[in-house]
């Protein structure tokens, strides 16, 4: 099938016109499940890119550890990407083929154990379909 803008320019993945792009920021703090992207009905969003950063801070004597983020695809749906996020820094992926939304309207999350003193900023890139 051949897919299409609404100027008549054809979609390529992953490079897709301006218009089919959307960004996705989050801040996670504790435990609680946040939305990265919100749904929009009739719209599917296959997500193209996931980036994470992390400023936790270790107390004296503690060995740091990697902060692991779950990304679903529908809130409390099951995970379908995991970011292991090294204490103090970035990590992220672009995987070679987008991760496909299964179903149009449902939120893109984000989600890690609750770690306090950590803040975890995700973002994302999605190409709508």
């Amino acid at each position: 099938n051949f897919g299409a803008d609404k100027y008549g320019r054809q979609a390529m993945t992953p490079y897709q016109v301006r218009d089919l792009v959307t960004t996705a920021y989050a801040t996670l703090t504790t435990g609680t499940e946040a939305t990265l992207l919100a749904g929009v009905s009739g719209v599917n969003f296959d997500m193209v890119y996931v980036g994470c950063s992390t400023d936790s801070v270790v107390a004296a004597g503690t060995n740091p550890t990697a902060i692991t983020v779950d990304i679903r695809e529908v809130r409390t749906g099951g995970i379908v990407a995991t970011v292991n996020v090294p204490y103090d820094s970035i990590a992220g992926f672009a995987p070679p083929v987008p991760y496909p939304q299964s179903g149009s309207g449902d939120a893109w999350t984000a989600d890690l154990n609750d770690i306090t003193g950590t803040n975890v900023y995700v973002s994302a890139l999605f190409i709508k379909n």
